[in-house]
């Protein structure tokens, strides 16, 4: 059988072979290939040997009790760092930098980390000038007569160095590494001192190159790792589930000693003892005592309505100050005593609400997760956040969004598909048990839903939505509760800048359609937009109509025919690119006329934010956007209701949808270009009626109002 199988393997080489020798042109192509693959295995066999070995040190401490310990790398010695790096010097180190070649971020970064290696005494005086917010009083000398003349700065360089450390030169390289899951699920301690060799290795190896980063970037990051070794282990604990199931209550008073100790054994890292924490630094001192009296079980047995009674969490502060306790460490008891019982009670009933949602993923879904929390804020409630990420082009800030499960209700605002059931994951954060009151925040562009929704309300309590267009179709569905709770609309803060910027003619009347591919160009309908302006104007005309999508990459053949059908037509053009939320607001306000002939909407986003710049807004007469538009506020297009009629994936063809009036349309273009007036007056009664119905400040109240009936429903269950 074997002899068997050999041979009809070299017959199926033989074609193979064939057609090598009958097409030598492409034997280049060819080679190309092997050796590219070649390199593939080669570094997915290195990064097997690297992870393996690191397993083998955990194993063997796990084994013993000891193991070996690994020393820190110090970034300042080049020999090792080199020999950590395991390549060649060049491809760890850039030329030498001087202060006249500080002309940018990158120059400017190059010439402080090449200063900070040669300086001791720089390093001494400024210890967190890599980890800190302006370096802590690195930014104020080097802009001083002292730090210039040291370091023989021009005027110029200071202004790069300065506005360097204002920002993060280090995200993109630490956002790379919490999405590198098969490298966290051994390095988590990455950046703590016994994981930083592996660690630097694996980015110079493997990293750099795979997340397409600067060495700079790369090195900022360790830097700011070894000046402050105790941040990284809390970070590291923020984002590593598997460590916050093990030791719930690692960031409070009572289980720091327990923690630190624990990672020091399995990791082979120093102990942070607790006369070397800043309890400031941990978590709120009511969510500190939160988190310890969800982690013991005698302290709920002994104090049964701490959470829910005023009484009770009163009784739990004096217990623990008393002594009483007396399976905490001396420091937990000291610091529980001159804790303010009166000011941290209210923070024990009410710990606000658990956020998990697109923080960081450029789309409609952040902005209304910004908005919902902006709300909450505004109404006084407390809310902790964490971002769900989506894939490596999200913007890299997904670590700045640490919230714990803390609080009793979450809201998760992901869409059932494709990343509810793996919010958590995504998110980097260990559920809590027993699991919290959830509430999903859902949107749908049609009036019925897909029916593998129903599996993942089964994991809820209730379901907010943002329209009752959306609502109603959820609730024929779902056996739970669905409200509606919209989330309020704001307009940033957004630099004004004129068209120019955006490569467009001042003297033109200039309409604005945005949308984003991801969803479904042809439920925005932009073709439909296209003949509608091509129906009212001429190609000599002066006015134009902005597209401004994104991700066309994404979906080549789409953006292909969306760029045929505006070839003919001059003043239309497109911008495929990813604006900032800031670039983007100011293009809108750049324009004189918004434009969405969509066929269906969940709720119309981009639309409330004309209204409130106060643009003339035209828009399909259907779905979500109505809960906010009406004759009077804006320019409506008569539709006609239709099928799908065929798969347009994640939509199935048996839905309906709108197919707006492009003749109408049309004619509405074309008034408010002639009547450019009317056009400003309707504009100003769209903003007026926005700022009422849309604020974040009503949105708040109406949300706030749900959370407290939750809040009522659970003390009384808890009483009965």
């Amino acid at each position: 059988m074997r002899r068997l199988d050999l041979l009809r393997r070299a017959a199926r080489k033989v074609p193979k072979a064939a057609y090598w020798l009958l097409t030598p042109w492409r034997m280049p192509e060819r080679l190309q290939f092997l050796r590219e693959r070649a390199n593939r295995e080669a570094r997915a066999q290195s990064l097997k040997l690297l992870l393996d070995e690191e397993r083998s040190r955990q194993e063997a401490r796990r084994q013993d009790g000891r193991g070996d310990r690994v020393a820190a790398l110090d970034l300042y010695s080049a020999d090792e760092v080199i020999e950590a790096a395991g390549v060649p010097r060049d491809r760890v180190f850039w030329p030498q930098s001087n202060a006249r070649l500080v002309v940018d971020r990158e120059s400017a970064a190059r010439f402080l980390m090449d200063t900070f290696r040669q300086r001791a005494d720089l390093r001494k005086r400024f210890p967190e000038a890599f980890s800190a917010p302006g370096g802590r009083g690195l930014a104020e000398w080097l802009s001083s007569a002292e730090g210039r003349h040291e370091l023989a700065l021009t005027s110029e360089g200071v202004q790069h160095l300065v506005a360097l450390l204002s920002e993060d030169l280090a995200e993109r390289a630490r956002q790379f590494f919490l999405t590198s899951d098969e490298v966290r699920a051994v390095l988590p301690h990455g950046l703590m001192p016994s994981g930083r060799r592996a660690l630097f290795r694996w980015f110079m190896q493997h990293g750099l190159e795979a997340g397409n980063l600067a060495l700079e970037e790369v090195w900022w990051l360790f830097l700011q790792a070894q000046e402050n070794p105790r941040a990284e282990l809390i970070r590291a604990f923020l984002f590593t589930p598997d460590w916050q199931r093990r030791v719930p209550d690692a960031l409070t008073i009572f289980g720091w000693s327990r923690f630190s100790d624990w990672v020091a054994n399995t990791y082979g890292t120093d102990r942070f003892s607790p006369d070397s924490v800043e309890i400031s630094g941990l978590q709120e001192p009511a969510q500190q005592v939160r988190a310890g009296y969800m982690a013991q079980s005698a302290w709920q047995r002994a104090h049964p309505d701490a959470l829910s009674d005023v009484a009770a969490a009163r009784a739990l502060l004096e217990w623990l100050a008393s002594g009483a306790e007396g399976s905490i460490a001396p420091e937990a008891r000291t610091w529980c005593a001159g804790l303010d019982i009166d000011a941290l009670t209210p923070g024990l009933l009410h710990g606000g609400v658990n956020v998990i949602g697109h923080f960081c993923y450029p789309s409609g879904l952040r902005v209304s997760v910004e908005a919902m929390t902006e709300a909450m804020e505004r109404a006084g409630i407390q809310t902790s956040l964490r971002d769900v990420r989506t894939d490596a082009r999200d913007d890299p800030r997904h670590v700045r969004f640490a919230g714990l499960e803390s609080a009793d209700i979450t809201i998760i605002h992901v869409q059932p598909e494709p990343f509810f059931a793996r919010a958590y994951a995504r998110a980097d954060l260990a559920e809590r048990t027993p699991r919290t009151y959830r509430i999903a925040y859902w949107y749908w562009e049609f009036d019925s839903i897909p029916q593998s929704w129903c599996a993942h309300a089964d994991q809820v309590d209730e379901v907010w939505t943002a329209t009752e267009f959306i609502a109603r179709g959820l609730r024929e569905q779902l056996s739970v509760p669905v409200r509606t709770l919209f989330p309020g609309v704001t307009l940033a803060p957004f630099q004004v800048r004129d068209r120019a910027y955006f490569n467009l003619d001042e003297r033109r009347f200039t309409f604005l359609f945005t949308f984003h591919m991801v969803s479904v160009m042809e439920r925005k309908n932009p073709l439909g937009l296209i003949r509608a302006f091509k129906m009212a104007f001429r190609g000599d005309e002066a006015v134009t109509l902005v597209l401004k999508t994104s991700f066309g990459d994404r979906y080549p053949v789409q953006f292909q025919e969306l760029c045929d059908a505006a070839a003919d037509f001059p003043t239309i053009k497109i911008i495929d690119q990813v604006l900032s939320s800031d670039e983007v607001l100011s293009l809108m306000n750049a324009c004189d006329a918004y434009v969405s002939l969509h066929r269906s909407e969940g709720l119309g986003l981009t639309m409330a934010e004309a209204m409130l710049m106060g643009k003339p807004v035209i828009a399909t007469a259907f779905s979500g956007n109505m809960d906010f538009m009406n004759d009077e506020n804006s320019l409506l297009v008569p539709y006609e209701r239709v099928k799908v009629g065929r798969p347009i994936p994640p939509y199935d063809a048996d839905l309906e949808w709108a197919e707006p009036s492009v003749e109408h349309a049309a004619r509405l273009m074309r008034r408010l270009y002639e009547d450019q007036q009317w056009a400003r007056e309707i504009g100003a009664r769209g903003k007026q009626s926005a700022e009422i119905n849309l604020s974040l400040d009503a949105a708040g109240r109406r949300i706030a109002g749900r959370l407290d009936e939750i809040e009522e429903l659970r003390r009384r269950a808890s009483r009965e």
